[in-house]
């Protein structure tokens, strides 16, 4: 009886790095991201209230989305309430 081995070939070192590198990027583009989208949430709350209430927002959704953690992105929340607002159809 004769028993074959196979071995699995390896990555090359570059390719691994390759994959590395491209992980890396796509996290440090989607933390940039982030940050901008928090920055531009920020500005929000400077608008008037008669302005959110155009958009669809409330000035105390803008504080809810802005205290999560800061790799969350506040953009995000303030969609999400914002259709959600408008699927129950109330302005408040």
């Amino acid at each position: 009886m004769t028993i074959i081995v196979r071995s699995t070939p390896t990555q090359p070192a570059s390719n691994r790095f390759a994959a590395g590198l491209t992980v890396f990027a796509t996290a440090v583009r989607a933390i940039v991201k982030t940050m901008i989208n928090r920055h531009r949430v920020k500005s929000l709350a400077d608008m008037p209230d008669y302005v959110l209430k155009d958009i669809g927002l409330r000035r105390d959704d803008i504080a809810t989305s802005l205290v999560s953690d800061w790799r969350e992105d506040p953009s995000y929340k303030l969609a999400l309430l914002a259709a959600r607002r408008r699927r129950n159809g109330f302005e408040r």
